[in-house]
This record gives structure tokens, sequence and C-alpha cells, in this order.
């Protein structure tokens, strides 16, 4: 990059950037990756991948800025700090067991329930609220037709499967995210969006920045940045921007930091994950 008149090279520092292939990460990244806002001395490069390929992006180290199951932090902790900006958040709803018929989730004691991965906070939420049943893992776009061909006897949808499942004929066991919210009295913390300590405090600020600038834009241009979203959200990307990118992602807020911690030491009682005794939230 040449800047006029100087004659002096300015160097940019890579940033690797690294979200779902979901509509609201989308809606949440598109004027950053889009260069409708930019960040000062980075050079940004963005990447999709589903949610457990992140969670394995996140364990290596490699990525910079990247999107992950909440119940995966503590086992990040020592190299990620969380952002404010960019945690998808279900207030009475999250992601939902499922099966062919209509069942209560203490039938499922014994019985096969496929999840998108452990850990992830579908699976955690599974073994929470399902003890006894036996967990199967399988991709997650996989389930809702594992479930309707028997293949196991229930699943936990997530993602835009959330609002599909019933077009194939499954039945509504339980909202894991509204008995999250039952049993706790706070929202569920689905995913979060993380910053590597490399970047030391100063730039981690700046990419919290950067994030909420890219989402504010796309929040005043919505019907662009929903048009963007709209090729990763199967025909219901306005529904799901609307369940998780909202004044949630914008800021954190006091009640979902306090699930943090409630979910994190539930992690550690169910052996999925080790104890985060201390964790830092990065604002702009």
């Amino acid at each position: 990059m040449q800047r006029a008149g100087t004659g002096v090279r300015a160097t940019l520092r890579p940033l690797r950037v690294a979200y779902t292939p979901d509509s609201d990460d989308a809606f949440n990244y598109y004027a950053w990756e889009h260069g409708r806002i930019v960040l000062d001395g980075y050079a940004p490069v963005f990447e999709r991948g589903h949610i457990i390929a992140l969670n394995r992006l996140a364990n290596s180290g490699e990525a910079d800025v990247v999107g992950v199951s909440s119940v995966c932090y503590p086992a990040l902790a020592r190299q990620y700090w969380i952002l404010s900006v960019g945690s998808s958040v279900g207030r009475g709803y999250g992601p939902v067991l499922a099966a062919r018929t209509a069942c209560a989730p203490a039938d499922l004691r014994g019985r096969r329930i496929a999840v998108g991965g452990m850990p992830t906070t579908g699976g955690a939420l599974a073994l929470m609220y399902c003890p006894g049943a036996e967990l199967v893992e399988m991709q997650y776009d996989r389930i809702a037709d594992a479930v309707a061909a028997g293949e196991v006897d229930a699943g936990v949808m997530i993602h835009e499967e959330l609002l599909h499942f019933e077009q194939r004929g499954l039945k509504r066991v339980c909202d894991l995210g509204a008995a999250w919210c039952a049993d706790t009295g706070l929202p569920l913390p689905v995913g979060l969006n993380l910053v590597h300590r490399r970047l030391g405090r100063a730039g981690a600020r700046a990419v919290a920045d950067a994030c909420i600038r890219s989402l504010r834009w796309a929040q005043q241009h919505f019907d662009e940045a929903l048009a963007f979203a709209g090729r990763f959200g199967r025909g219901c990307a306005r529904q799901h921007v609307a369940m998780f990118s909202n004044e949630d992602t914008a800021c954190l807020p006091g009640d979902v930091r306090a699930a943090l911690r409630v979910m994190f030491d539930r992690v550690a009682d169910l052996r999925i994950g080790p104890p985060c005794e201390h964790y830092e939230i990065i604002d702009p």
C-alpha cells in the first residue's frame, strides 16, 4: 500500500478472521468483509467454516478472530479473550431437541441423540437436560435427515435447521435454550466471538470497534447486508438474523456475562472442559 506523496510503504498486519457460514454471522461481518468499514493497520482475510471446524481452528491458535461454541471457551482462555461484539444469544430459545414422534426428554434415556459435535453448546445442553442418553456426533446439517430416517432416535437442531426441521415431519421434544433459561433464569450464550491475545489489548479493542462498526453499518443498511446474509440462510435469513444478530450481539449485556460464568462452571462439572476461573471480555 503506497501512501500518496510520502514514498513510504505502510505495513499492514495480516488478520485472520473466521466465522460460520450462517446468515447472522454473514450479516455481522458484511460491512467489514466488503470494505464498507476498515480497520486501520490491518489486512483482514475472511474465511468461513462450520462450527466444529472453527472450534478446532481456535484450538490451534491460528485464527486472530474466530467464532466458537461458548462451551469451548474454557479450553481456549489462555489463548483468546472474549469480544463483547459478535456473540449469539438465545433469550427463551436455542438449540431444539427433535424426534420422529412426540416424547419427553426423559423418554430418551438410553437412546441415541445426534449432536453437531462435542464440545458444542447443543451437545452440552443435551448432556444437561437428557441425562443417560447416548450422544452421536455428526455434521449438523445431516441431523434432521438422520432422525427422519431412523438412524438416531432424536437430534439437536442448530443454525437454520432450527427453522426447517418440522418440514421433515419431526416433532419438537424440547427447546434446550428455553430449558436453560428456565433452569438458570439467564439467557443462553450460544456462541462467542474471540480475539487472540497476541494482538494485545489495544489491538483487541480495535478489533472490537471494527466489529461493532460493521454490525451497526449492517443494521443501518439492512437490505444490502441481508441480501448477502441470504446466501447462507436457506430462505430464513431474516428470521435467523432477528434471532441471533441483535443488541445482545452488539454489547454482551450484563445478564449474558453472568450466564457465561454459569455455563463455564457447568462445562467443568460435565467434564467437557477445564475449569475457567478467570476470563476477560474486550469492549470497544
